[in-house]
């Protein structure tokens, strides 16, 4: 087994407009006394929340509930979509929808194409559980239990963030940190901090069974994004893409869904040819002819 990390030097670059300008800083992994002191901190916040009517999680589970925010339907819906994301893993790794394997016979086969419906469908429905979680998550930020303990884990952060040498803290205070909080050095002690203590795993994402088996057969790219056989991005249906998810053709040309070209701004070009029967094209190169006239007088 890995031994875990107690302290970590990390690299931040300060200004994302200037790659160069950075600095390195040590974060440690909180000791006994710093844990004992930042759970105090966070009792007494939790403490302040109940007196201040801050609501609890079970308070806010009841509310939601009352007010049909989060009711019965929604817990069933969770429920089933973990249910349908672990029947289709079993199926894409198995061959089987109930998880069946069938011992001591040959693997059973499947084309590559419909393992990787199923891979897409697990994605579609994990981003489906996402987005039904979402409000109840942002919702449950502001309760007791939350605001404790994030005032618990700013407490941490401020009091493990050294320079490199290890011989100085980043932040003069709580306080301090908290002034401070939007800037780099803090997001990536913080980030840095919670894979150490919580083995928050920054590849998550990676890890997922459906984005392991798109990656062991090359069909997305490092950043998990779909790509073809020649590596470029494409969209489910393999429309061809760019980072902004622009539609393009072969050359990197953008088009719309139906391959019409169209500028750099998103407009389409024109296609036809327009037969001047208003006089508008003879208007105006008599005008540029005068334009012409003027300027050679003057020079």
């Amino acid at each position: 087994m890995a031994k875990k990390e107690t302290q970590k030097v990390i690299e931040i670059v300060l200004d994302d407009s200037n790659p160069d300008q950075k600095t390195k800083v040590l974060v440690k992994k909180p000791s006994n006394r710093v844990q004992s002191e930042a759970a105090r901190i966070g009792a007494l916040v939790w403490t302040k929340c109940i007196k201040d009517g801050v609501m609890t999680k079970q308070e806010l589970d009841a509310f939601m509930k009352e007010k049909g925010i989060w009711g019965d339907d929604k817990e069933k819906r969770k429920e089933q979509i973990a249910q349908e994301l672990s029947a289709l893993e079993k199926r894409l790794y198995l061959g089987d929808k109930d998880g069946n394997v069938k011992r001591g016979g040959r693997k059973k086969r499947m084309k590559l194409s419909e393992a990787k419906t199923i891979a897409l469908e697990m994605r579609t429905k994990r981003a489906e559980l996402r987005d039904l979680l979402a409000e109840k998550i942002t919702l449950e930020t502001n309760t007791a239990e939350s605001l404790s303990e994030n005032a618990k884990f700013d407490y941490i952060v401020a009091n493990c963030t050294f320079t490199e040498d290890g011989t100085r803290k980043i932040y003069a205070s709580i306080e301090d940190y908290e002034k401070r909080a939007e800037d780099p050095i803090a997001f990536n002690a913080a980030a840095t901090l919670a894979e150490m203590m919580y083995s928050v795993n920054k590849d998550f994402e990676a890890k997922l069974p459906e984005n392991k088996f798109l990656s062991r057969f090359k069909l997305v790219n490092e950043d998990l994004s779909l790509v073809n056989k020649e590596g470029q991005t494409v969209d489910t249906k393999g429309n061809i893409i760019n980072d902004l998810g622009h539609y393009l053709d072969a050359e990197g040309n953008r088009i719309d869904l139906n391959g019409n070209p169209l500028d750099e701004d998103g407009n389409y070009e024109f296609a036809i040819q327009f037969d001047d029967d208003l006089g508008v094209e003879e208007e105006a190169a008599e005008k540029a002819e005068k334009v012409e006239e003027t300027e050679d007088t003057e020079s």
